[in-house]
């Protein structure tokens, strides 16, 4: 005997059935993609850990607990901070990005990669590396979307021409982590922007200090990822120089003296007078297998000369830091933002080049210690500050516009 079912009834009970269909296949999508529904109790409860972690981390950021190393520092003036977002990145914490190349051309800011926790809503499996590539103009305060890059890049870095960007190295998120040697050129004074393959480099890396110097590409140092050293380990650290001519691009990049003393990455990098300067960074000791792994940051601050093919040993920055960026500021001053120490960093610092000497800021980096492995430039008297890591593997869509003020 037929049952007969009220069409109401029967239209809600086909919805409830497609609302479970709906949800069952949902589930099966977020499992196979390794992102299962999660018991909300569970989520509220790492999110609740999570908010803990990272207000411990803004509220004993470097300026609130400042070691007497740097507070004997002097003040040499003040930054105007104003807080804006990049609109093309999720918000954090869950959300954000770190690890992107960033440089300024003809008074406009570039961002290039970098590593978006959220992913790109696409279903590649190394959605949470980017290839964007984005254009921001102070006059307008607006972002442009660019062309994609090539492919995807995290942790990379970029150089500056007058018109071109280079996007150099970085790793692409895969089973496992995939380093790079690729480099990639823009030339923004073209009406139709296309991205183009450039010579590669000799070692595929992330984290390294790059910059132009007069008619050179330099790259130094950064990190070699190896699943099999779980990443990060004295055998995948580098020390490598390379140069690229750009008068002589038949030559390739070549091999140059290799940064002195111990391999580093995650070191501040900028140019100023005809050097490429290193400031802090980090470097790992051992192999986990007959030595115990070791990490630890460096207050060594290098500068290299490519004409000479010469490093040079400076004054040790104030702590050990990794993971901060710098930019050059009125031909003789490198600004220094980010990064970690025993504290996240929030202080901005200053080296001048001339005197060979440190300084502090009196304005700490709003709202706190999430600035780890940030995008940096300087445009006349602003400072752009983006991204990126904070506690607990917090990331944010940050965009800091600073106004300098030193003091005279």
């Amino acid at each position: 005997m037929l049952r007969c079912i009220p069409a109401r009834q029967s239209v809600w009970c086909g919805m409830t059935r497609c609302a479970a269909l709906l949800a069952l296949l949902c589930g099966l999508f977020a499992a196979a993609d390794g992102r299962a529904a999660e018991d909300p109790r569970i989520a509220a409860r790492k999110q609740a850990k999570e908010a803990t972690v990272q207000r411990a981390g803004v509220q004993r950021a470097l300026s609130k607990e400042m070691p007497q190393a740097v507070r004997d520092l002097p003040v040499c003036g003040t930054i105007q901070w104003t807080v804006k977002e990049m609109p093309f990145v999720e918000k954090g914490p869950h959300g954000g990005i770190s690890g992107m190349g960033m440089v300024a051309i003809a008074g406009k800011v570039y961002v290039m990669g970098g590593f978006i926790p959220a992913g790109d809503e696409t279903d590649d499996p190394s959605r949470r590396t980017s290839r964007w590539a984005h254009r921001y103009d102070p006059e307008s305060n607006a972002w442009t979307g660019l062309p994609d890059m090539p492919a995807r890049r995290e942790y990379t870095r970029a150089i500056a021409t007058d018109k071109d960007v280079f996007v150099l190295g970085g790793a692409v998120q895969m089973r496992p982590t995939v380093p790079s040697a690729e480099v990639f050129r823009l030339d923004v004074s073209q009406k139709m922007l296309k991205w183009r393959a450039f010579s590669s480099l000799t070692v595929p890396r992330t984290h390294m200090a790059v910059g132009k110097v007069g008619r050179y590409l330099v790259v130094a140092g950064g990190n070699k990822y190896d699943l099999a050293e779980k990443g990060y380990s004295e055998a995948t650290i580098q020390n490598v120089t390379e140069v690229f001519d750009l008068t002589r691009p038949d030559r390739g990049w070549m091999q140059r003296t290799p940064i002195p003393g111990r391999a580093r990455g995650w070191t501040a990098s900028s140019v100023l007078n005809g050097k490429l300067y290193l400031l802090g960074g980090v470097t790992f000791a051992g192999d986990g297998k007959e030595t115990p792994r070791s990490r630890t940051r460096l207050q060594e601050s290098l500068s290299f000369d490519p004409v000479h093919d010469k490093w040079a040993h400076l004054a040790d920055a104030p702590i050990p830091i990794s993971g901060w960026q710098s930019a050059p500021y009125r031909d003789r001053y490198l600004i220094v933002v980010g990064g970690a120490s025993t504290l996240w960093n929030d202080v901005p610092f200053l080296y001048d080049v001339v005197a060979d000497r440190w300084m502090r800021i009196a304005s700490p980096l709003p709202p706190g210690g999430l600035f780890n492995d940030p995008g940096v430039a300087i445009i006349e008297d602003t400072i752009y500050v983006a991204g990126a890591e904070g506690p607990g593997g917090s990331h944010f869509n940050h965009f800091l516009v600073g106004k300098i003020r030193l003091a005279e």
